[in-house]
């Protein structure tokens, strides 16, 4: 296409150049998360919970610690955003316990013994771990989904990364990514079918159909990761409930 005089000599003059016109994108990002990690604060402790809006991983690291007094016992369900805030040795210099989820089976699941579980000498001592776990000081977690309602969304396997998050610990902490934010609970349970699941199930090495397909049919596969949600709507009654949203991307 020919272009006339007038507009050549305007391009020519105006250099255009492709990346001219970019943004930058990681500054609109964090502007973004914090928009919404705010706003689902706010939504949080309306709902009754002591929320946080941490920028960075290492400010929600120091916030997590701020919450966790020294000598404490620490239970940790099984979660990538809290693992993303390398707290092992800060918790050690604490003098705190760290009870991890691999680490914890009933006895039934003792029994069975299940790969990639930490294995006690004794059934009995595993029954110890188990309830030491479940009553722990502090209760470390992550969420599925956070809704911007103020509600937490979680799916399990066993149920073991997440009952410590609803009763037994006298301090529970969640910590979630500002990509765990959705609009509300069917947002959720769809963002947990569509990314989490998926993703876990790839951790694990496992080709449920949300893997194989890309989407998530109602699998029947036994080994199925999908068996436990819980949903809290609002803080549970008598409880020291806490949630830290970071304003980057953590976990699945």
């Amino acid at each position: 296409m020919e272009y006339s005089h007038g507009l050549e000599e305007l391009l020519r003059t105006w250099n255009l150049r492709i990346r001219d016109s970019a943004h930058d994108v990681e500054a609109i990002r964090r502007r973004f998360y914090r928009s919404k990690g705010e706003a689902a604060v706010g939504a949080l402790k309306k709902n009754g919970f002591a929320a946080y809006y941490a920028p960075t991983v290492a400010e929600a690291a120091a916030q997590v610690l701020s919450l966790v007094p020294p000598g404490a016992s620490v239970g940790v369900g099984d979660s990538h955003s809290v693992y993303a805030l390398d707290l092992d040795e800060a918790l050690a210099a604490k003098g705190c316990r760290v009870i991890p989820g691999r680490g914890v089976l009933t006895g039934t699941g003792y029994d069975l013994r299940p790969q990639g579980h930490y294995l006690a000498p004794t059934r009995d001592l595993a029954r110890e771990i188990l309830a030491a776990y479940l009553t722990a000081d502090v209760f470390l977690l992550g969420a599925n989904a956070i809704t911007m309602e103020g509600e937490l969304v979680n799916v399990d396997g066993a149920g073991s990364r997440v009952v410590g998050g609803i009763f037994g610990p006298d301090r529970i902490i969640v910590v979630a990514g500002a990509n765990k934010l959705v609009p509300d609970e069917r947002a959720a349970r769809e963002r947990i079918a569509f990314i989490a699941a998926p993703m876990n199930n790839l951790k694990y090495d496992r080709a449920c159909a949300c893997v194989r397909t890309g989407v998530c049919r109602g699998c029947r596969d036994p080994e199925r990761i999908c068996n436990v949600t819980t949903i809290l709507h609002k803080r549970p009654m008598r409880s020291d409930y806490h949630v830290v949203i970071v304003g980057e991307d953590l976990g699945f």
